[in-house]
Parts: C-alpha cells; structure tokens; sequence
C-alpha cells in the first residue's frame, strides 16, 4: 500500500513540475521574440546615439565625423523603429 501512495504522490509531483511546459500558451506583446529583440536592439541604438553625443561633447569626435555617425545610427534607429510599428500593427 505504501508503494501506491509513493506512485501517486511521484505522479503529483511530475505533474505539478511539467505543468509550464505543457502547450496553450499564446505570445502577445513583448513575448513575441521578435518584437522583444527589437526593443532591444532600439535601446542599443538609443545608447550608442548617446555615446556618440558625450564622445562629441568630450572631443573625442570630430564635428564632421560625429554627424556623419549621428545620422547613419538615427537612420538604423528609424529602421528598428519602422519594423516595431509594422509588427505591433499587425498584431492588434
């Protein structure tokens, strides 16, 4: 008797350990991977826009040399941007 009680309780505890892993879940919003590598990838480009400030602040960029990288990570800022909105626009 005591052999069938181990069996269920081992069951209940395989049970309750496995239960996340079982299927139904649905990705909306941010648990899209796409979408959640995006946001990161837009925070990356926020920070390195800022980097290239402080490095033109402090003289380590040039005047010309720091718009011409101010202007191409505004542009890949804009294009991460783009992808976003298209993919939130096709979810709601």
């Amino acid at each position: 008797m005591t052999a069938v009680w181990f069996l269920i309780g081992l069951g209940a505890v395989g049970l309750f350990v496995s239960f996340p892993f079982w299927g139904g879940r649905s990705t909306t919003g941010t648990e899209d991977p796409e979408i959640a590598a995006l946001e990161a990838a837009r925070e990356s480009k926020y920070r390195e826009i800022r980097d290239a400030e402080t490095d033109y602040e402090s003289g380590k960029l040039s005047e010309e040399d720091f718009k011409v990288l101010e202007a191409e990570l505004k542009s890949e800022a804009v294009a991460i941007l783009d992808r976003l909105e298209a993919l939130r626009g096709k979810e709601g």
